[in-house]
């Protein structure tokens, strides 16, 4: 795997956004890259107790953000694919997260191996799942929020309209799009990462 090394890493800065080189990856898994992560984390706004459900963590590192950032909460994530649960893993021991806990599943089953009443909920949608997301809303607590990321317009499509049905609280909808300045010899030139859209919402 194209990990940068096992060894604990150390981050003596009080700002989130980890590089991310930082995390362990393999082929065809990334983390989410560092600007997207810091916006997603804005919209998110987990307090320092709160109980955070990650449905698809990918690589773990916004898991890691957030529960990094809040010592006196849990932050609980739902993966089905277990080479992203071995990095999971990987990247929770290099960073000494102890209040970070993985669980092996698909949504919607999956779901209820996580504690009750969550706070907060970060999902990240692939396709169309207005089941998972009828579940994460009943789920969540009052006036806890919850923030969607996802690639696709259909995944934008139904999270809206499937928020819009549930009255939906500050409903925010957001393009992120990162550029990075890249070196080709003596030339630089931006190279876009995939655009993020980012769904925010408050429940009644």
């Amino acid at each position: 795997m194209g990990a940068p090394g096992d060894a604990p890493f150390q981050w003596d800065f009080v700002t989130p956004g980890l590089p991310d080189a930082a995390f362990a990856d393999a082929p065809g898994f990334s983390p989410t890259p560092m600007e997207q992560r810091v916006m997603l984390l804005a919209h998110l706004r987990p307090r320092a107790d709160s109980l955070v459900w990650d449905v698809g963590g990918g690589t773990g590192a916004l898991a890691l953000e957030i529960a990094r950032l809040m010592p006196a909460g849990q932050v609980h994530t739902l993966e089905r694919d277990p080479e992203a649960i071995e990095l999971l893993q990987r990247n929770r021991e290099r960073f000494g997260i102890r209040n970070l806990h993985i669980h092996a599943g698909d949504a919607p089953e999956g779901l209820q191996q996580l504690p009750a009443h969550p706070d907060r909920v970060l999902l990240e949608v692939g396709r169309p799942l207005r089941q998972v997301l009828d579940l994460v809303w009943e789920a969540l607590v009052p006036a806890g929020r919850l923030v969607i990321s996802t690639a696709s317009l259909e995944g934008l499509v139904d999270a809206t309209d499937t928020l819009g049905r549930l009255e939906a609280r500050d409903l925010q909808v957001v393009q992120a799009t990162v550029h990075r300045m890249q070196r080709r010899g003596s030339q630089a030139r931006l190279a876009a990462a995939e655009p993020l859209f980012l769904i925010a919402a408050e429940r009644p």
